[in-house]
């Protein structure tokens, strides 16, 4: 680590490189999970090609800090996010223009819980969050071209069963942060081409956001903030995707109150760094506090930039000044 007045920096190392280029396309929204009594981290593969209509969920334990057996689960479409639930080997996924559930140990999908009114046929369902209670999920749409606001914001209520619509006019609605305040639920989010995190007050029971404030003003920033997570707080990572020829990438930590920047990950020869997350201090045991793991893409790089770029795609991770990382939440689905 070295720090920078007061930004602390540290340089994230390999800790999963994909056994195919398929893998290393789309790798995004990585979640911390229990299966079999066992932590590990799952996350999706938006899409294998830049042509290809379907992805994949990967699933990696978390107990090595080495190469770790990675376990994979063809999907009938492209999923945009995955989060467990409070059945032991159930993700709830968002696929295309729906929301499915998947059991891993069967390899069976659900028949979609909801499918989303009217959706515009050039956008494909993105980054997703569960409330800290597990009993609503938020989560965008993005246009496939990334160049119209096509996309749209949602909230549904799982144990009504309930889509709501909460904004419209999205391009590449990504990372999201929900967490109670003072003055109630407060959703963050980040629309990618506005490179900004806009706060909203969340109203879960009557389905509705109320913007509120820019929280994080970001234009003055080379890349494109991507996915988010919250770190404490009041602090949120975010990840930093740079579409361009470079052979670095950064995610940095954010203190959400003087809005300034704290903490700082690079990482070496992979620039489109598409999503973090924190995993607890138990994970491995031994650790004293949390570690970071960040997703990273290829989608498509350019010949020459990915010659110069042999870790992208892979997922990182790395150390923090972190203690402790956020209680993960589930989503609560109850019997069924």
């Amino acid at each position: 680590m070295s720090t920078g007045g007061a930004v602390q920096r540290w340089v994230a190392q390999v800790w999963q490189r994909p056994a195919s280029e398929q893998d290393a396309f789309l790798p995004e929204g990585p979640r911390f999970f229990r299966w079999h009594g066992r932590e590990a981290v799952i996350w999706v593969n938006i899409q294998t090609g830049r042509e290809a209509d379907r992805g994949r969920l990967m699933v990696a334990a978390t107990e090595a800090e080495g190469p770790v057996e990675v376990l994979s689960f063809d999907c009938p479409g492209r999923p945009g996010f995955v989060l467990p639930t409070d059945r032991d080997g159930v993700v709830l996924v968002g696929l295309d223009h729906c929301l499915c559930l998947f059991d891993l140990e069967k390899r069976l999908w659900s028949s979609p819980l909801v499918h989303l009114p009217r959706p515009h046929p050039r956008t494909t369902i993105n980054d997703g969050e569960v409330t800290p209670d597990g009993r609503a999920i938020v989560f965008g749409t993005k246009d496939l071209l990334f160049r119209e606001p096509l996309g749209c914001l949602y909230l549904y209520d799982v144990p009504q069963r309930r889509l709501h619509v909460l904004a419209e006019g999205q391009t590449c609605s990504n990372g999201k942060v929900i967490r109670q305040e003072a003055e109630g639920w407060m959703l963050y989010d980040i629309d990618t081409p506005t490179r900004q995190v806009r706060r909203y007050r969340l109203d879960i029971a009557g389905g509705r956001a109320q913007f509120l404030d820019v929280a994080l003003d970001l234009h003055g920033w080379e890349e494109f903030p991507d996915g988010m997570c919250a770190a404490d707080e009041q602090s949120v990572i975010i990840a930093f995707y740079h579409p361009g020829d470079r052979d670095v990438g950064r995610a940095v930590r954010f203190d959400l109150e003087s809005r300034e920047a704290v903490e700082e990950w690079e990482v070496p020869f992979s620039p489109r760094v598409t999503c973090p997350l924190l995993l607890p201090p138990s994970s491995p045991p031994g650790r004293e506090r949390a570690r970071l793991i960040l997703t990273t893409a290829d989608e498509g790089m350019p010949p020459e930039v990915r010659q110069r770029n042999p870790n992208a795609g892979c997922l990182f991770q790395a150390p923090t000044s972190l203690p402790t990382a956020p209680e993960p939440a589930v989503v609560r689905l109850g019997e069924g």
